[in-house]
């Protein structure tokens, strides 16, 4: 799989851009804000159709953009894509709307045919490292939760799909949970076990669908993650669990079947239900997940040193490309952020090596060319950016 032309328009700082891409990929060399990481955020957003950046789609748009045709501000970002069953498109754009300036209306198509969001991705797999990645490790569990999801959307449609009718479900029992709460229902009374019982039934079935995909994904991950870190360090063995508010148990061992979850699931929320009508919010679910992280049976976020933290999480980004090259018998596209220059040369040559042992088309951004020398990228085209995001052939 590779990216054979990416266009972006009003892209951030890119007001037109139209790059054709060898199957080996792009160096891409250049000083601090001269685009390098948005050419990355693009493809990325292509991949999921979220920015891996921001949550706030508003931030993508140029702002000045629209102006000059008395329009509200806009973006279009497209890649066309090589795969093993052929060629495709992806392209999405977004405009503000003109009546409320932090609403943005989106619109996605794959070979220029409108699509769900759903249907969009996973069209291109890109897996994406970036300096900012050992936030993953520190930050809060909501941030480990948009990583699964972002990952595992782009190998299992259906969980995207369910992801999205979960979120649904929630708001809309989180807003009858409020209601209970204002009006001081009793959380055993008929009233409020009649409503609840309806989104209580889809939050379930939603729910264990969500739960039962991350549950594969990290069983995978885990094992792959735990042999990628050994390659980098010898120093304590690294585990990544999933830490389920739901208490789903296997007594085989194999991978936990949705109905054990769905029963599991529907006991815990039987079981919290005075509690949760007592706050007004949903309690138990996917929505309260996190990705467990530990070196040696220490946790990495509370005791990790930074080095380890930050091999930690190339650990899991390789495992990433292993998982996604297992799913869809093909390397996904690797996005190397500037990665280079935080790791130490024993590490740097490590990632290097197992970049180019992929099989995969690598974009791969540096201040310092330096930094993207070496033999293993020796075969990638090089391009210079200047600040002002202008993209020209580099001069050897």
């Amino acid at each position: 799989m590779f990216i054979r032309e990416l266009e972006l328009e009003e892209f951030r700082s890119y007001r037109r851009l139209d790059l054709r891409l060898e199957p080996a990929g792009l160096r891409l060399v250049g000083p601090n804000a001269s685009g390098k990481s948005t050419l990355l955020e693009a493809v990325a957003m292509l991949a999921t159709t979220r920015s891996p950046r921001t949550t706030t789609e508003r931030d993508v748009i140029n702002w000045t953009s629209g102006e000059e045709f008395g329009i509200p501000p806009f973006v279009r970002a497209r890649g066309a894509i090589v795969c093993k069953n052929g060629e495709t498109s992806v392209e999405i754009a977004m405009q503000v709307d003109p009546n409320r300036a932090t609403t943005v209306r989106k619109r996605i198509r794959v070979d220029e045919r409108p699509v769900r969001a759903s249907d969009a991705v996973g069209r291109l797999r890109a897996v994406l490292f970036s300096p900012e990645d050992v936030a993953l490790v520190t930050n809060a569990p909501a941030g480990r939760r948009r990583y699964l999801d972002l990952t595992i959307a782009q190998i299992d449609p259906a969980y995207l799909r369910a992801l999205a009718r979960f979120a649904r479900v929630l708001e809309q029992r989180n807003s009858l949970l409020k209601s209970l709460q204002r009006e001081r229902v009793s959380p055993r009374s008929a009233q409020a076990t009649g409503q609840l019982a309806f989104w209580d039934q889809n939050l379930v079935a939603e729910g264990s669908l969500v739960i039962g995909g991350r549950a594969r994904f990290i069983a995978r991950l885990a094992e792959r993650a735990r042999a990628r870190f050994a390659e980098l360090s010898s120093h304590g063995d690294f585990e990544a669990t999933y830490r389920s508010s739901v208490d789903f148990r296997s007594n085989s061992g194999e991978p936990v079947e949705t109905a054990v979850i769905a029963r599991d699931y529907q006991v815990q929320l039987e079981a919290g239900r005075d509690e949760e009508v007592r706050r007004g919010m949903s309690l138990t679910g996917p929505h309260r997940d996190d990705l467990g992280l530990r070196l040696g049976g220490v946790d990495l976020a509370a005791f990790g040193s930074r080095g380890q933290q930050r091999l930690a999480v190339v650990a899991l980004k390789l495992a990433e490309i292993d998982v996604m090259t297992a799913a869809g018998g093909e390397p996904p596209v690797l996005l190397l952020d500037d990665v280079l220059s935080e790791l130490d040369q024993r590490h740097r040559r490590l990632l290097m090596d197992a970049a180019a042992g992929a099989g995969a088309q690598v974009l791969v951004t540096a201040t310092d060319a330096r930094d993207v020398e070496s033999a293993e990228f020796a075969h990638i085209p090089l391009l210079q950016l200047e600040p002002g995001a202008i993209v020209r052939t580099a001069v050897d």
